[in-house]
């Protein structure tokens, strides 16, 4: 009898879980429901405290290999595409699930050891944004769909990451859904005062929260409303091509040749504003996407003279995506991005941060069953430094494709002095899947925690500007040739969160070292009074 009881609780608990992570899931796109995120995760915060090791290890795996499967998808296109076959994409895409909920799953052993209290809710929390942090650290660093992006259409909500970055925002949206299963739990034990007393705080503490970022994102609204002389004008240009494909010389002279009329429209854009304040009659800087230049340079002489050139006769600062031949004696290359100046200078920021097996395989000779997922067959030449581009007063970071969902990037390029951020990206490898708008998503916060505009540009979408609140101020349609140019402010003001980094980790893993000890100590004290 008990023990159909159990069984049957365990079979509801695991039922719910599963919705739980399905839900979450759904709050990033394509469906997007990004409240989601403030409701659907709180039972994995509840079912996993105070429970046994092997289930907190079990609830917190399935729960997020489920929530990486239902954001995932666009993995299999991938994968599909890389191989040709649709059971390697289905077998892949469930080893990265899996593989990556082992974190959830050490969240799952930590929180299990952590009592069903206040103090236990929030060592979770802890333990939460320690364990996301984790995924982004080591040679399989991969931190895509974490939840806090979920939010990026509500930026309002996002306003404390200048403070505490990606992670303390893990944190807090650990926190609140924990709060909310522990308010449940106690109205179910009726212990309703306690219940009421944790819905109030916990309600004028996220109403005193958003009162704040209200004020902030108002703040730097205002900031960026006005247009002077120290404004500038940026323009990026979407070609509308496939970047997922080679092409022969043959094919692309033609393509490069039109994305330079792109690029020649573009530099006659002169908005009034430019003129009311003595402006330049252009652009002050122009953007194509990562890689788009598929040549070496300056090993391939006429590709680094084409783009010098258009640079010189548009008289306007140039930022293209290609690759850099590091060597000439030697075959590796880098992803880069050049930036031509009208003046025939260049200047070049090689990517820092490779994309595990899409750029380079790490312990490729002990994992030669790999090659079968169509990893990439050689790797890339990864940098070393994180120093901004030049052109005239503006100091751009460049920030190159998956680069963007790393906030240590963006922060060392800010703390490094960039005062405005440049994404080249190329999603052409996901198809017109959710890739492209997930994607996205990740420059909105990386907007906030340096409060620096984005410019980012992608061969078939999505193109946009992101202003320092977080909100998407242009972006222009996917899949389709486009010139979307909008007026940005260079900023150099340093937050909080590039000033201290990820120190809401740290203050996290403290919470939960305390709550572990808080639970071996009434453990211990209740077998000394058993004794006694």
């Amino acid at each position: 009898m008990v023990a159909n009881k159990l069984t049957r609780t365990r079979g509801l608990q695991i039922g719910l879980l599963c919705a739980s992570a399905v839900l979450s899931g759904l709050a990033h796109p394509p469906l997007g429901a990004w409240g989601l995120i403030l409701l659907a995760p709180a039972p994995l915060f509840g079912l996993t405290l105070a429970t046994c090791a092997r289930v907190g290890f079990a609830y917190g795996w399935l729960w997020s290999f489920l929530y990486y499967l239902t954001l995932g998808h666009p993995l299999l296109y991938l994968i599909e595409l890389r191989t040709g076959s649709v059971a390697l994409s289905l077998i892949g895409m469930l080893l990265v699930a899996g593989l990556g909920a082992l974190f959830g799953g050490l969240y799952g052993v930590v929180a299990s050891q952590m009592g069903r209290t206040l103090l236990g809710i929030m060592g979770a929390a802890g333990a939460w944004a320690l364990t996301q942090y984790l995924r982004g650290q080591g040679p399989f660093a991969f931190v895509w769909g974490h939840c806090s992006v979920a939010l990026y259409p509500a930026p309002i909500l996002l306003q404390p990451a200048e403070l505490v970055g990606a992670w303390g925002m893990e944190f807090l949206i650990a926190l609140w859904n924990g709060l909310l299963s522990y308010g449940a739990w106690l109205a179910v034990q009726r212990r309703y005062r306690p219940a009421v007393g944790i819905a109030l705080a916990t309600l004028l503490g996220a109403g005193a929260l958003l009162a704040w970022s209200f004020n902030r994102y108002g703040e730097w609204g205002l900031l960026d409303a006005r247009l002077s002389e120290r404004t500038r004008l940026i323009a990026l240009v979407q070609p509308n091509v496939d970047l997922a494909r080679p092409y022969t010389p043959d094919e692309w002279t033609p393509i490069r040749e039109r994305i330079a009329d792109q690029v020649r429209r573009a530099s006659t854009i002169n908005p009034n504003w430019r003129n009311a304040h003595n402006l330049p009659p252009r652009p002050d800087l122009m953007m194509l996407p990562e890689v788009i230049e598929p040549y070496p340079m300056p090993e391939s002489r006429p590709a680094l003279l084409f783009w010098r050139t258009l640079a010189m006769e548009t008289r306007t600062a140039l930022l293209v995506g290609g690759y850099r031949t590091v060597r000439p004696d030697a075959p590796q290359v880098a992803n880069t991005m050049f930036l031509f100046l009208p003046n025939g200078d260049w200047q070049y920021h090689d990517k820092v941060q490779l994309v595990p097996l899409g750029e380079y395989v790490p312990y490729r000779e002990w994992l030669p069953f790999l090659r079968i997922f169509g990893v990439v067959e050689s790797d890339l030449y990864a940098g070393d430094s994180l120093q901004p581009l030049q052109a005239g007063d503006m100091r751009i970071g460049a920030v190159i494709c998956m680069e963007s969902t790393y906030p240590w990037i963006a922060r060392g390029l800010a703390n490094a002095g960039a005062n405005l951020l440049a994404v080249g990206s190329n999603e052409s490898w996901f198809g017109r899947t959710a890739a492209l708008e997930q994607h996205l998503a990740f420059c909105v916060l990386r907007a906030i925690e340096t409060r620096r505009w984005i410019a980012r540009c992608a061969p078939e979408g999505i193109s946009a500007f992101i202003a320092p609140t977080g909100a998407i101020r242009a972006r222009a349609p996917k899949f389709a040739e486009a010139i979307l140019d909008a007026p940005v402010h260079p900023h150099t003001t340093q937050t909080l969160y590039m000033r201290w980094g990820d120190w809401a980790v740290g203050v996290g893993a403290v919470l939960g070292l305390v709550a572990l000890l808080r639970r071996r100590v009434f453990e211990c004290g209740k077998c000394l009074c058993g004794e006694i």
